[in-house]
């Protein structure tokens, strides 16, 4: 029996030696895998951290964009409802009128004329001497007076 319980005892010896042997090399891949699990979780934070920064400046530039397009927008309606553009229009329909006053009616035109030249010679009159200064110091107090000439400016 002495055979039978030594070889029993290497049995077992060879059997423990086997299991120490897998569970060293479970311990050992387990820790690998560990250190993979880590090394991947660090890679995925990071990847996230780079994709939540990218969209954080996508949506930046997102409403710059937007704030821009409004003030263009803006700007636009402001250009096209700009003070001096229904005075030209005025002024173009009373230059047609004047024209077809002037070919349908001859004694308008010599009145025109005359009407014409002594405008023309009130405004250089206005534009030098003493009448400019007694303009802009009634501008100053007159807000009526100063749309009005800022109106003859355009």
């Amino acid at each position: 029996m002495e055979k039978d319980s030594i070889f029993g005892l290497v049995g077992l010896g060879i059997g423990l030696l086997i299991t120490l042997a897998t569970w060293l090399k479970g311990i050992f891949t387990r820790s690998s895998l560990r250190k993979e699990i880590d090394d991947l979780k660090k890679n995925l934070n990071l990847q996230m951290q780079i994709s939540a920064r990218g969209n954080d400046e996508v949506k930046t530039e997102l409403d710059r964009l937007r704030k821009e397009n409004e003030n263009l927008r803006i700007t636009v309606a402001t250009l096209s409802n700009k003070p001096g553009r229904t005075e030209l229009k005025t002024l173009h329909v009373w230059d047609k009128a004047i024209r077809i006053l002037i070919i349908k009616s001859p004694a308008f035109a010599p009145a025109w004329e005359m009407s014409l030249e002594e405008a023309k010679k009130e405004i250089e009159e206005t534009n030098q001497g003493v009448r400019p200064l007694i303009r802009k110091a009634f501008t100053l107090f007159l807000p009526q007076a100063k749309s009005e000439t800022s109106n003859e400016g355009d």
